[in-house]
């Protein structure tokens, strides 16, 4: 990984070099150093004689090639540390500017370790010059330290929040020890910046092309989908890249758009096996009759191999399923997962006089599971759909059935339908003889009634009710009552009902945090905090209940320092959540660090923007910081945009008020 191409070759020094080659009129004088010159008589000369030398050397290096420009940055080396003594004998400090010189010279030579401490010198001598933590974030990086190098860069990036470098740099960290939430963050926050300043013309480039690949590793093909698509408008050439583009399509189901890329690779990598492999499986799951004619293409041009995928689909297109079965099958149990291979299968079971009918029913609510979680709804579907017809010809046992229903109310919930979804579980409880399963279907349809749509809390708490008069000990009952009931407000019965939940499973973390919850609204804030301490111990790596308790202290404007250890273990774990990075800001702002505090209400903000959404407490925040930072004009806008967004008069009233201090008196505006 080389990272060399955002650092500068030289600093330009501002002495002038006239001066500096002549030998100094007062030789007694306490600013000047006695040396030999090359001819070894006596002379006097200044301090920064030496360091122009070095930079003359640098300079000359700049324009040389292989051992020459070696010996010229060594020649550089030898001047530097002759400056540094002759600077030190006349007790003149020596700058960070200079350290950060001899540490380009040390870098250049691969002397990775001289060039840090001279970084380190830097540092101290000038916390807030940002040339040295840029290079010495990248000799980090060059040498392989990942973990060091994000860890240094972050402990500094309050003092550099809007420089692109930076946040290059940490990306370039974080994509490199795999930390996928990390990488997200700092790439979205360098996309902003970039828009905003001139930068390294290359950093487009890398963050599209990174967000989408960390995306699509993530699962999030929509956004993967984005980015991509936005890289390759800067590099259409790339076909590596549209290939994946086109797998992300293939896994959206958007098969027109995959078919399209792929074209467009074959029109210039002709022959290419991964594509028309790809291609080929593609039109197999859309479209046999279109699948038939490019099948018949690939075999007049001598390219269906015929002991592979490809020639196995177009054996079942063309009724030969003895060579079907034979390829597929070996090939489903190799790649279970792969869609075009099992809706094969399906085609060969379907035509099969023999086949065990619970059998092909098993296998077509699997591929209906693998179609779902490629997000192809509708071919789910059609085949849960199937599985339900036969079912029903069958007259297998109706828990059979019960299970297909609550699957498509599931495929329904997925893709939107809440009401199919509903109408769908209705009938897994009809179907069903076990009251085991009757209970779990309910418990899904009093789960799905309390959603907005439909907004049936009352017929959902019913159904909870009915079921706890029959199983009382049923914990996830309680647990979903007491959400149901905490959203009706009747809050000491949602109490109950969580502590009913927690009697039965002492030992869910869930459950004591909800608990947690409700006793806030009920004021009783020691019994809060234990249930949150309980549920960190039963889940220390779960993020929510360490932000719950130290945001709370945070606005009681207590126990800071716990507030703070508390909401940094929640970004730690999850630092791509915006509410974290808001609370993590805001207890920077009440402890007066408002540089860290304006970093991560940012951070926080950028989050939202990467989904089109505001927040009203987040804009808040901000506006609160730029106002301390005397930065009154972004001061009004966030303000203006929170009171935009808060629903509650008392929020639109309190935001209004600071807004009018702000007009009469921008300096005193505390809330």
């Amino acid at each position: 990984m080389k990272h060399a191409s955002i650092i500068p070759i030289l600093l330009i020094s501002v002495l002038d070099a006239g001066t500096l080659f002549a030998s100094p009129r007062n030789t007694d004088s306490v600013f000047v150093c006695r040396d030999t010159d090359s001819s070894g008589r006596a002379r006097a000369v200044w301090p920064a004689y030496y360091y122009s030398l070095g930079l003359e050397s640098m300079n000359k290096a700049r324009n040389s090639e292989g051992r020459e420009r070696t010996e010229e940055i060594i020649e550089a080396v030898r001047n530097f540390q002759d400056y540094i003594r002759c600077s030190e004998s006349v007790g003149t400090p020596v700058s960070s500017v200079f350290r950060w010189n001899k540490a380009l010279a040390h870098y250049y030579l691969g002397q990775w370790k001289d060039a840090i401490s001279e970084l380190d010198l830097a540092e101290k001598s000038d916390p807030y010059f940002r040339e040295s933590y840029i290079l010495k974030g990248t000799i980090l990086l060059n040498s392989g330290e990942y973990e060091k190098a994000a860890t240094y860069l972050e402990a500094h990036l309050s003092k550099f929040s809007e420089d692109p470098d930076f946040y290059y740099l940490l990306s370039s960290a974080e994509l490199a020890l795999k930390n996928d939430a990390k990488s997200v963050l700092y790439l979205s926050s360098l996309r902003d910046l970039i828009k905003q300043k001139d930068s390294n013309p290359k950093y487009p480039e890398f963050v599209y092309l990174s967000l989408g690949k960390t995306y699509f590793a993530l699962g999030q093909n929509t956004k993967a989908l984005f980015y991509i698509s936005g890289y390759l408008e800067m590099r259409p050439e790339n076909w590596e890249i549209r290939f994946l583009l086109a797998k992300i399509l293939d896994q959206l189901g958007k098969f027109s758009q995959a078919k399209k890329q792929l074209q467009k690779i074959l029109q210039e990598i002709q022959g290419n096996s991964s594509v028309e492999l790809m291609l080929g499986e593609m039109y197999f799951i859309e479209s046999r009759s279109m699948a038939a004619g490019y099948f018949e293409d690939l075999k007049k041009k001598g390219k269906l191999n015929k002991d592979g995928v490809l020639f196995g689909l177009y054996s079942v297109l063309n009724s030969r399923y003895s060579d079907a079965r034979r390829i597929l099958f070996p090939l489903k149990e190799k790649f279970p997962k792969r869609l075009s291979i099992r809706l094969g299968v399906l085609e060969i079971q379907k035509r099969d006089p023999n086949i065990n009918k619970k059998e092909y029913i098993r296998e077509l609510v699997e591929v209906a599971s693998i179609a779902l979680q490629s997000q192809l709804t509708t071919l789910a579907e059609t085949l849960l759909l199937e599985s339900i017809k036969i079912t029903e010809e069958e007259k297998l046992d109706p828990r059979i059935l019960a299970e297909q229903y609550d699957f498509l109310a599931g495929v329904y919930e997925q893709s939107g339908s809440v009401f199919r979804s509903i109408i769908s579980v209705r009938k897994a409880i009809q179907y069903t003889s076990s009251p085991e399963d009757s209970k779990k279907y309910e418990l899904h349809l009093a789960f799905l009634l309390r959603g907005n749509p439909p907004g049936k809390i009352q017929e959902s708490e019913e159904i909870i009710q009915n079921i706890l008069k029959n199983d009382p000990n049923n914990h996830y009952a309680y647990y979903l009552l007491g959400i149901v009931l905490f959203q009706s407000e009747k809050l000491e019965a949602s109490r109950g009902a969580f502590e009913q939940a927690i009697r039965l499973e002492p030992k869910s973390s869930v459950y004591h945090f909800y608990r947690a919850s409700t006793l806030e609204k009920l004021g009783r804030l020691p019994e809060m905090e234990a249930d949150l301490r309980k549920s960190m111990e039963l889940d220390p790596e779960n993020p929510i209940a360490y932000n719950y308790l130290g945001y709370h202290y945070s606005e009681k404007g207590i126990r800071l320092d716990e507030a703070l250890d508390l909401i940094r273990k929640a970004v730690e774990l999850a630092p791509d959540n915006e509410a974290y990075q808001d609370s993590l800001g805001w207890i920077y702002y009440k402890k007066g660090r408002v540089d860290e505090a304006l970093l991560h209400l940012n951070l926080a903000f950028q989050i939202l923007q990467d989904r089109n959404e505001y927040d009203p407490t987040i804009c808040e925040h901000l506006g609160d910081v730029h106002h301390e930072r005397r930065e009154f004009a972004d001061a009004r806008r966030f303000w203006e945009k929170s009171e935009s967004l808060f629903q509650k008069k008392e929020d639109k009233v309190r935001i209004r008020e600071k807004l009018e201090r702000l007009r009469t008196n921008p300096v005193s505006n505390k809330s």
